[in-house]
């Protein structure tokens, strides 16, 4: 039977590769990509010659955004010769080392094709194409006769925001789909503001600028503000008509919350499937383990067949422990969780319960004496354990407990929000993944959301952008590494026990 590596972290070293988003280099602005201000509405033009090469002419309907037709048109070009039209765009995303770090963003130059066009006799040229879905800023838009550059333009991405729906009792799950966010620092991230109060950030740093961010309907009923800001640190920038980015929008929706209250007063969000590395086996063998991914506590099953006859084999389980706080850092850490025999036959077959631990990826060891045999991989997915008590007066003590929280620097935290205003963060390394999170109940009598949104720990302190400890709303389509859930709670504060209505509360 052939001996695997043994090695302490190499699972994470391997599995990087799977979650990071990718490139390397990170370009710098050319002086015709900075962000210009949109003209005024209806058609407009835009030409460049600051290339040398011909002006090549984009006429759209203000402001250009995704899915909008471009008018082109040039003249003086090659006569009766096709034209390639390219798309300056790039490709990149949230970066992701060694399994564990969080290093930021990291983006390349690219093309992309927008479509082949004729040249007529008299060297003119009139096309049309329809603005990919992409970040936001200056793309440059080139003609290539026989693959080089005869003519240039650019355009300005503009961005998009749309609210859904804009009314719903307390609870109401409220989407915001936003495109053409860009890849730039200044352009890249939005905050929303809940009756000016943060609730949280929106990226699309992975997703080609295009994202749903999701968050849920507060009290009291009646009308709320919800509006949006930049903020490259994840901080609302107030007086944005005098920021270096004035022109970029900032909406603002209306959204009616109704009396009543919607959903469970617990419930956690569908897990998703999560990315796990191919099982080691010796050749000729084979070796599943079902499921791969869940909770604390879940019963899996594990069946090989190719195995040495016989052969006692130790199950061990392999996790993470330390602590950021103390600056001691983390150190691999096994535990062995029983033994399985290959029968006559070689096939191996036992049940077994995850163990409770930290949220993310695992390996399971089959060894043999100091010789790992084969691995299969286990990931955790974070589970509520319950809200106590769930209603009470204002000044109630009100306990969340958690199991299965991450422990990387992207995923070992939750921030929170009572009633769509941030809170507070919760970290999980450190109690292995088992938390607690103490706080007091507040505000009139009736239904208040707190919802717990996946944000990031820390990263590089060289990195210029640090979006850290705060709810990132867009966590389903654009956090970096592993996609986590938002947890969702809701507490019911009722009057309190003697307080006459006409004076004020006892704190």
């Amino acid at each position: 039977m052939r001996r695997l590596a043994r090695s302490t972290f190499h699972l994470f070293l391997a599995f990087a590769t799977l979650l990071g988003a990718c490139s390397r280099s990170q370009p710098q602005a050319r002086p015709n990509q900075d962000a210009t201000a949109p003209g005024a509405s209806g058609d407009r033009a835009v030409a460049s010659s600051s290339s040398g090469l011909a002006p090549l002419t984009l006429a759209y309907d203000d402001p250009p955004v995704a899915g909008r037709v471009v008018r082109v048109t040039a003249a003086g070009l090659p006569s009766a010769k096709s034209v390639d039209l390219s798309w300056g765009t790039v490709t990149g995303g949230w970066v992701i080392e060694d399994y564990y770090h969080f290093r930021g963003k990291k983006y390349s130059e690219t093309t992309m094709p927008l479509g082949q066009f004729p040249v007529d006799a008299s060297g003119r040229l009139e096309a049309s194409f329809v603005i990919p879905e992409d970040y936001g800023g200056v793309h440059e838009v080139t003609a290539l006769v026989d693959g080089q550059p005869v003519a240039q333009g650019a355009l300005n991405l503009s961005q998009t925001f749309a609210l859904t729906p804009t009314e719903g009792p307390v609870g109401t799950e409220i989407e915001l789909k936003v495109t053409g966010l860009g890849w730039r620092t200044m352009e890249s991230t939005w905050v929303v503001n809940w009756d000016n109060q943060e609730l949280g950030f929106v990226t699309a740093a992975g997703t080609r600028g295009s994202a749903v961010a999701r968050f849920r309907a507060a009290g009291p009923a009646g009308e709320h503000v919800v509006k949006l800001y930049t903020g490259w640190q994840g901080q609302a920038y107030l007086n944005y008509e005098q920021s270096p980015v004035a022109a970029l929008p900032r909406p603002q929706f209306t959204f009616r919350t109704t009396p009543g209250a919607v959903g469970t007063i617990a419930y956690a969000e569908r897990y998703q499937p999560q990315p796990i590395p191919k099982t080691e086996v010796p050749k000729g063998a084979s070796l599943t383990l079902t499921p791969t991914q869940g909770p604390v506590g879940t019963e899996v099953k594990l069946r090989g067949e190719g195995f040495k006859a016989g052969a006692p084999l130790r199950l061990v389980w392999e996790t993470a422990v330390g602590s950021r706080v103390s600056g001691e850092g983390f150190t691999p850490q096994e535990s062995a969780l029983g033994e399985v025999t290959a029968g006559a036959d070689g096939r191996v077959e036992t049940s077994l319960k995850i163990p409770a631990d930290l949220g993310g990826l695992h390996r399971l060891s089959l060894e043999s004496g100091a010789d790992v045999v084969a691995r299969a991989h286990f990931v955790i997915e974070t589970s509520i354990v319950d809200i106590a008590p769930s209603s009470g007066p204002p000044g109630t003590r009100v306990t969340i407990h958690l199991k299965g929280v991450g422990w990387t620097e992207y995923d070992n935290i939750y921030a929170a929000t009572y009633d769509n205003a941030y809170m507070g963060y919760a970290c999980g390394f450190n109690s292995q993944g088992d938390v607690v999170i103490n706080f007091t109940a507040a505000g009139e009598p009736g239904a208040h959301v707190i919802d717990l949104y996946p944000g990031i720990y820390q990263g590089p302190p060289t990195e210029s952008q640090q979006l850290y400890r705060l709810p990132q709303l867009t966590y389903a389509d654009d956090h970096p590494g592993n996609k986590i859930p938002a947890l969702h709670f809701r507490f019911e504060v009722t009057p309190e026990a003697g307080r006459h209505p006409d004076r004020p509360g006892r704190f």
